[in-house]
């Protein structure tokens, strides 16, 4: 093959190689222009149904198709505010002494007089005053309360006075004895009936049980009863071996109860587990007005009281085992007492306080088996209450004083200095009361504090001595003798001397203080419960 021949193959060849270059190039570009239209149709479909499906574009869509426009019209959200947390208010319980009825005095047209009292008040340690708390449904001397699990206070028993009327006036009263019994709510501040007693009781005893009923015993009954806070009723439970009246019960670590004293020597304990009384051992001698405390290792304190009624009180004490069932003689205390109290202090201690005639006190020290003399109180009482506070002080309220008559003062023992300090009197003088610790929320719409009016000075009038106008006299003319004397010529005066006061002396007395009017206070009255009927004084202790 020539030359030129060559040529011409290899440019045929040249060009077919190119063309399916191109060729090949063109198919891509096609391909790629058929998957972008696809592309593209598929878009433009699903944008449509979005469309159609949403009922249009959002703000949000509208910004992400159209920057300008989502860029300065959409709506800005809001940051939502973070709220302020409201802390949750505590419930605050503030312990009172809730007093109830006992002995007073009421106004009448011949003068004070001795009466039963239906009133009630409280004393609230952080003010260090009493505050009115309205009136039971039933006027109560005698009478027992007991603070139930729930908070409220179970009140029961006790005596009213009835007169006995005579022909021609009226004659002495007499004890009305109750069966009627009532319950205090710290919640609503009010007093409400409640299930009668199965027998009307003149001084019981009532005894918180573990399972919460309470114990009713005594009042001049062998019979005892208990009450269940679960269905509001007194149902009977086993009988006393003996009838008892100023008895004590006290309630034992084993969860039974020591009935002491009130009308013989011997003891029984109940036992709730099974409903009964059995006898246990005996006292040196019987025992009424007494007191009764269990010790930390759970033997039980008595101390004085007298033999029976209107005998002299005791100094001795005696202390019980639960463990043996029998009493062991006790120290003696510093003074014979009857009608006083026992308190337990912080320190296992036990305060002793009053009787009859007796301002004195003393403290029994178990750890050393012995009596010490504290400082004597203010003033003598039996027949009084005494609460431990929570700060550990202890409130002595009323009671009798020597002369019989209802006290209505107060005052608290301190422990750590071991005196005395008063505090505010009671509403209403009253002794053989009920005191009651209670807790009540804080503030209580239905507490009205009783405040004390301050007394507005009268302002003293303060006289402003006005000058006292002196009087002045007009000058005496000098009578004028002629230059010439002559015997028979007399000097003539030629005025007539004249007093004339410049002004009329007045004295005059400008008061620079305004008096103010009378102090009006906002204060409360003390209640005055009027009596049913004039009462009898209640049977006192001699010691």
């Amino acid at each position: 093959m020539s030359d030129a021949g060559q040529d011409r193959t290899r440019a045929r060849r040249t060009a077919g190689r190119a063309d399916k270059r191109q060729g090949a190039g063109a198919g891509a570009r096609g391909w790629r222009r058929a998957v972008d239209r696809i592309g593209w149709a598929i878009a433009t479909i699903v944008t449509i149904g979005l469309i159609i499906l949403g009922g249009g574009a959002t703000a949000a869509a509208a910004a992400t198709h159209h920057p300008h426009h989502g860029a300065h019209h959409a709506k800005r959200a809001k940051a939502s505010p973070t709220p302020t947390p409201h802390p949750t208010p505590a419930i605050v319980m503030r312990p009172l002494v809730l007093m109830t009825g006992g002995t007073g005095t009421v106004s009448v047209p011949t003068g004070d007089s001795p009466a039963v009292l239906g009133s009630a008040e409280l004393y609230d340690p952080a003010a260090g005053g009493f505050i009115p708390a309205g009136s039971m449904g039933t006027h109560r001397d005698r009478h027992e309360a007991i603070r139930l699990l729930d908070g409220r206070v179970l009140i029961v028993g006790g005596v009213d006075t009835v007169l006995v009327p005579l022909i021609l006036f009226p004659g002495p009263t007499m004890p009305w004895i109750l069966p009627s019994t009532e319950i205090f709510d710290p919640a609503s501040g009010k007093f409400a009936p409640a299930a009668p007693l199965t027998t009307a009781r003149d001084e019981p005893t009532a005894t918180l049980l573990a399972n919460g009923q309470v114990l009713i015993v005594g009042g001049g009954s062998t019979s005892a009863e208990l009450y269940d806070p679960a269905t509001g009723k007194f149902t009977a439970t086993g009988d006393l071996s003996d009838s008892r009246y100023c008895q004590t019960a006290t309630i034992l670590d084993d969860g039974r109860v020591l009935i002491a004293g009130g009308g013989d020597a011997q003891a029984e304990t109940y036992d709730p587990a099974r409903g009964k009384f059995t006898v246990t051992g005996s006292m040196s001698t019987n025992r009424i007005y007494h007191t009764a405390t269990t010790l930390a290792d759970g033997r039980v304190l008595i101390a004085g009281g007298s033999p029976y009624a209107r005998s002299g009180a005791l100094a001795t004490t005696e202390l019980y085992d639960p463990q043996s069932g029998r009493f062991a003689p006790g120290p003696t205390m510093t003074h014979e007492r009857a009608g006083h109290t026992a308190t337990t202090l912080a320190d296992g201690r036990i305060l002793i306080v009053g009787g009859r005639d007796d301002p004195s006190a003393e403290i029994y020290d178990p750890a050393i088996n012995k009596f010490t003399a504290t400082a004597p109180m203010s003033v003598s009482r039996y027949g009084h209450s005494a609460n431990l506070l929570a700060d550990g002080r202890v409130l002595i309220a009323g009671g009798w004083d020597q002369k019989y008559r209802p006290l209505k003062s107060a005052e608290l023992f301190d422990p750590k200095s071991g005196k005395w300090s008063a505090t505010g009197d009671l509403n209403q003088a009253r002794a053989g009361h009920t005191a009651t610790l209670i807790e009540v929320r804080w503030p209580a719409a239905w507490i009205r504090p009783t405040p004390t009016p301050t007394p507005t000075p009268t302002a003293t009038a303060t006289p402003t001595a006005t000058a006292t106008a002196t009087p002045t006299a007009t000058r005496k003319a000098t009578p004028r003798a002629s230059r010439t004397p002559s015997p028979t010529r007399t000097a003539t005066p030629t005025a007539t001397p004249t007093v004339t006061p410049t002004a009329t002396p007045t004295a005059t007395i400008t008061v620079t203080g305004t008096p103010a009017a009378p102090p009006s206070s906002t204060a409360t009255p003390a209640e005055t419960v009027a009596p049913s009927t004039t009462p009898a004084p209640s049977p006192s202790p001699t010691g």
